[in-house]
């Protein structure tokens, strides 16, 4: 394994971890050019989960004011599925 490949791997772990610390808005994750299709996936499932997470805090009264990005991940999954379909 390359060292190339090998941060590159790293990095993308660490975006499925905390999508928000890499990425502004659930699209940067459709667009960015270094990824593809699964990574992107796999970073916007994690996204998704995550802002589920948060619009039941917020449901429950607990949330810390953070906008969950539900609607924006699930447009950005929606996109990337489009773009997916129009390749192959």
């Amino acid at each position: 394994m390359s060292q190339t490949t090998s941060t590159h791997e790293r990095e993308v772990c660490e975006a499925i971890g905390d999508p928000t610390k890499e990425y502004r808005h659930p699209m940067d994750v459709v667009r960015d050019d270094r990824l593809d299709a699964e990574e992107k996936r796999r970073i916007l499932e994690s996204w998704k989960k995550d802002a589920e997470l948060l619009s039941v805090a917020q449901d429950e009264n607990m949330a810390g004011g953070e906008r969950p990005q539900l609607q924006d991940v699930v447009l950005a999954i929606q996109e990337l599925e489009r773009t997916r379909g129009s390749v192959n």
